[in-house]
């Protein structure tokens, strides 16, 4: 799985985007800055963030990783 990471300082441009894509994702918040995390992402998806302004993009396949385990509840990663 690919796994797509959209930096910037534009929450709402970030928070756009990810509703825009048909996949998981987290919007994470920094020291002034934002991340997007798109889960499943392909080309279309890093074309589209690509096109954002003043952002920087980018994707990696997923090797290994752990599912949340213990809470009971499915997230967007479980299988």
């Amino acid at each position: 799985m690919r796994v797509l990471f959209v930096e910037g300082k534009d929450r709402e441009a970030l928070a756009a985007l990810a509703e825009a894509l048909p996949h998981p994702y987290w919007l994470l918040e920094g020291e002034g800055v934002f991340l997007l995390q798109v889960l499943g992402a392909g080309e279309e998806a890093r074309a589209r963030a690509e096109a954002v302004p003043g952002v920087r993009v980018w994707a990696f396949r997923l090797e290994d990783g752990v599912v949340y385990r213990g809470c009971g509840k499915r997230s967007g990663t479980s299988p």
